[in-house]
């Protein structure tokens, strides 16, 4: 998805990091890698631009121009590489007769995909297979697009998600109009991430799978790690203009993950915990930082700044030791909970490395609770961010510090025993976090990791809901 949340001063939170090697003793990069949970990508991407009628007087030719550079464009097969994702084409764009409606649902957006499928007014491949084919939604300005809570041009730019009816499962990408170039930047920022992450809720693609990772507080997805919110987030072919996105291989070897347009040098600080911190209300913690940059930099330095992320700017206080870093820096971040701050609440924030020229960005994120060793049984303990139960000890842990086997740790409560059994209909048991139903058993079982089957029964794909999206629903076309 991209967000619109927008960081103090200059800055928006992004992805754009560090280094090959550390002065702090500890070995390889400490960037993170995004995994494929066994979902499918798309090789070869066919999208479908869709505007509506009042956004084409005089003809709008912008989305469907936009279209063909993007899926034809270097920057495609630059960002792709790591993933499996070449070149695309467009299958073909459709203008559809009625004005764009003022205020518009996730859900009614899905209604019109399945009905343009339905009446042959939306594209098809010529061998049937949707697998690979991305219908993009434009709209206007004016149309205000909710999302669950959230609202167009507020949290969010756009979202790509997926949805299933009668054994047809398709991809497709909502693109809000919010001004500027933002359409560029959110239609190449949802075609990435679609075409590495297709079917994101049922059958995942490439997301970042560690729990515990502060980079979380970005996103999960390609695209989402490298959002900056200003123009060094962009890469330009002189005409047209694209988000960078994620690198594995650039990660992996301690260069900027974030391509195109790499920037160089490389430095940024490395965060000494692994887990999510837990402070309760009123409380603070005191989280290590040192320094990450290539030994040829030894000499180089930056100034340190610390902010934090706009919905949690009035229950963070934040402190840096030092303001200033180079290649031997050891300090500490503290951060403050306010004494109001409610239980459950995430907190982002992030440490900024900058010289007059460039900056870096370490996402961060803790949660407003109690430590994870106060909560006692199975249930209670994976109800909490950040918190595992370990099976063959009985105890509530940390994940990222538990030393419990990953076969005994719980870290969602479908894992617990008994716990997703008695949900009998699809929509309440995936609804439950770690529960899937088997339309051909008429069971709610535990998902395994991967979502897009139980962890231990058998269920056909086709029969399996990790999400009530994917429930077959009474009245839907």
């Amino acid at each position: 998805m991209a967000g619109s949340e927008k960081c103090v001063a200059l800055f928006v939170a992004c992805g754009l990091c560090v280094p090959g090697c550390s002065d702090s003793g500890e070995p390889g990069s400490p960037l993170p890698q995004l995994e494929t949970r066994g979902g499918p990508v798309m090789a070869h991407p066919q999208i479908v631009p869709i505007v509506f009628g009042d956004t084409a007087n005089p003809p709008q030719t912008f989305p469907v121009d936009y279209s063909r550079w993007l899926v034809t464009s270097t920057w495609l097969t630059v960002v792709g590489a790591d993933y499996g994702v070449g070149q695309g084409s467009v299958l073909g764009a459709v203008q559809r007769p009625d004005r764009a409606p003022d205020a518009i649902t996730d859900a009614q957006i899905v209604d019109l995909l399945f009905s343009g499928l339905a009446d042959g007014t939306l594209p098809r491949p010529a061998d049937g297979d949707l697998g690979s084919v991305l219908y993009m939604f434009w709209f206007s300005p004016r149309t205000v697009i909710t999302a669950g809570s959230q609202q167009s041009c507020v949290d969010f730019g756009g979202y790509h998600d997926s949805a299933r009816r009668n054994g047809l499962e398709v991809a497709y990408a909502v693109i809000a109009n919010c001004g500027g170039n933002s359409n560029e930047v959110v239609a190449s920022h949802e075609l990435i991430e679609a075409a590495t992450d297709p079917f994101p809720g049922n059958h995942p693609g490439y997301q970042l799978t560690d729990h515990a990772s502060p980079w979380l507080a970005l996103g999960e997805e390609v695209a989402d790690l490298c959002k900056r919110g200003d123009g060094t987030e962009l890469w330009s072919d002189g005409t047209h203009v694209a988000q960078r996105s994620w690198s594995n291989a650039a990660a992996a070897a301690g260069r900027d993950p974030c391509i195109p347009g790499a920037a160089n040098p490389y430095f940024n600080m490395r965060p000494g915990i692994k887990s999510v911190p837990r402070i309760p209300p009123g409380g603070h913690q005191s989280i290590p930082l040192t320094s990450w940059l290539t030994d040829a930099l030894k000499e180089f330095s930056w100034r340190l700044d610390a902010l934090p992320g706009q919905s949690s700017a009035a229950s963070l206080t934040l402190q840096l030791g030092t303001t200033m870093a180079n290649g031997n820096t050891a300090t500490a971040l503290d951060v403050a909970v306010a004494a109001n701050a409610m239980r459950g609440t995430v907190l982002r924030f992030y440490v900024f490395s900058s010289t007059t020229t460039a900056y870096q960005v370490l996402p961060m994120r803790a949660v407003v609770g109690d430590p994870c060793s106060s909560f006692a049984g199975c249930e209670d303990c994976t109800a909490h961010i950040g918190c595992g139960f370990c099976a063959s000890s009985g105890r509530c842990e940390a994940q990222g510090e538990s030393s419990c086997s990953a076969s005994s740790l719980a870290i969602w409560p479908g894992s617990c025993p008994g716990f997703c059994a008695p949900h009998n209909s699809c929509t309440d048991c995936a609804s439950q976090p770690g529960c899937g139903w088997c339309a051909s058993s008429g069971q709610c079982l535990e998902a395994s990791h991967e979502y897009s089957h139980p962890a231990e029964a058998r269920c056909d794909y086709a029969d399996w809901s990790f999400t009530p999206a994917y429930c077959p629903q009474a009245g839907r076309p």
